[in-house]
């Protein structure tokens, strides 16, 4: 009898480790990374061409008073040790502020992550939109006064993030959200860099103190677990709200309340 319930215990272990949902959330997980970190590098690699053209063309006409700054840190975060130790302690006091004011601020954090994650969904879709524009386009940019200059494939690639994002606010589709926190992902390894081991260590050290503090010790200083609480509490709807002040009943109840993507990477 003993036997047969070690067996059955062993096989119970075994079924729910080659569980379906597991093993597709690791192995999107892997894609994930490495798909993000291959971005950051045909970034770091189509910046140095560009650095290369303009030295090259300063070398024709040495006159030419324009730097050669390296742009592309502009566009990327190098944490530093500080930054490391001082994320946690953020992301700490960001959690405490959707914990005790989510309800007044839930349409003020639905509006900010739906903005964030239209950006980093455009920068997810931006290959596939190149691809497709490439026998069409010489991937000159346009000019749009203050916002900056883009390409058509760019531009593509925002209109697209732009209307599924719309989609995920009209219908909170739980594959939507998975899509932009997919997104919202590749954005943070492709923008984000760790110059060494030691940051990398500090980071991931006070991530995993930060994670296991609000999700297991948090509920003995707050009665609740924070962690939980936020992760599963559901946003206003921003066009709910829009619709309450303009007294629109007919798209209020159509308006479902939304899961934010952005859990998906932070606080989790």
């Amino acid at each position: 009898m003993a036997d047969a319930d070690a067996a059955a215990g062993n096989s119970h272990w075994i079924y729910s480790l080659m569980d379906s949902s597991r093993i597709s959330t690791f192995c999107i997980s892997i894609l994930l990374i490495v798909y993000g970190s291959f971005r950051s590098l045909n970034m770091e690699n189509e910046q140095k061409e560009r650095d290369k053209e303009k030295e090259k063309e300063r070398e024709k006409n040495p006159l030419d008073p324009s730097p050669l700054g390296n742009s592309n840190e502009q566009n990327v975060q190098t944490i530093d040790s500080t930054q490391a130790m001082f994320l946690p302690v953020g992301a700490s006091v960001s959690l405490l502020i959707m914990f005790f004011f989510f309800d007044s601020m839930q349409t003020v954090f639905a509006t900010c992550t739906a903005l964030i994650a239209t950006v980093a969904f455009a920068f997810l879709l931006l290959p596939m939109c190149q691809y497709l524009v490439r026998p069409c386009s010489d991937g000159t940019k346009m000019s749009f006064g203050c916002c900056g200059r883009f390409t058509s494939a760019e531009i593509i690639s925002f209109a697209l993030s732009f209307c599924l994002v719309c989609v995920w606010v009209m219908t909170g589709h739980w594959l939507l959200m998975d899509a932009l926190g997919m997104g919202l992902c590749v954005a943070f390894i492709a923008f984000v860099r760790l110059p060494s081991l030691k940051v990398s260590t500090l980071l991931l050290t006070g991530l995993l103190i930060y994670d296991v503090f609000w999700v297991f010790f948090s509920s003995y200083i707050f009665n609740a677990n924070v962690m939980v609480k936020v992760a599963t509490r559901p946003a206003d709807n921003p066009v709910g709200a829009m619709a309450r002040r303009l007294h629109l009943g007919g798209i209020m109840k159509e308006a479902p309340k939304l899961s934010l993507p952005g859990k998906l990477v932070f606080p989790r």
